[in-house]
C-alpha cells in the first residue's frame, strides 16, 4: 500500500475523504522517503534557513501550526513546497497551510521520539514511515 493509499484508507474510516493536510502530509512523506537525507534533512533545510529556533520550539513540544510563509522560508531551495504541489494538485498556497499544520508535529514526533536531534542528525534508527505518517495523520484526521 503506498502512502496516498494509506492516507485515503484513514480518511475513509473516519467516514471522509483525505483532507488537504493529510494530502499533503503523505506528499511530504512520500518526498523524504526519496531525498537525501530525508527526514533529517529537513531539520537541516530549516536550520540553514534561518528557523532553527523553530525547530528546536517543535522539537520540546510546541506544536501549534506555523505560517506558510514560515515554511516557504524554513523549506526555500529544497523544491520539497512545488514537488507536493504537482503530485496533489494543490497550489503552493495550500501545501504550504497543510504543511504548517504537519511539519511541526513531524518534527515533534521524530525528535521526542530519539529518530533525529533537532539539528537533524540521525541519533537512532530510522522509523518505518507508515508508522509515523499514522501518528501524524492521527492528529491531524
Amino acid at each position: 500500500m503506498g502512502i496516498m493509499d494509506m492516507i485515503q484508507s484513514m480518511a475513509g474510516q473516519g467516514g471522509t475523504s483525505a483532507t488537504p493536510n493529510g494530502q499533503v502530509t503523505g506528499g511530504l512523506m512520500e518526498e523524504l522517503q526519496n531525498r537525501p537525507g530525508g527526514l533529517g534533512g529537513l531539520l537541516q533545510a530549516f536550520h540553514q534557513n534561518g528557523m532553527g529556533g523553530q525547530v528546536q520550539q517543535w522539537g520540546s513540544g510546541q506544536t501549534a501550526p506555523a505560517a506558510p510563509d514560515e515554511m516557504e522560508q524554513g523549506l526555500s531551495g529544497t523544491g520539497i513546497i512545488d514537488s507536493i504541489a504537482q503530485k496533489t494538485g494543490m497550489s503552493p498556497t495550500m501545501v504550504k497551510m497543510g504543511m504548517g499544520v504537519a511539519v511541526p508535529l513531524l518534527i515533534n514526533k521524530l525528535v521526542s521520539n530519539g529518530h533525529v536531534d533537532q539539528q537533524g542528525a540521525q541519533t537512532g534508527a530510522q522509523p518505518e514511515m507508515g508508522s509515523v505518517l499514522q501518528s501524524v495523520l492521527g492528529r491531524i484526521l
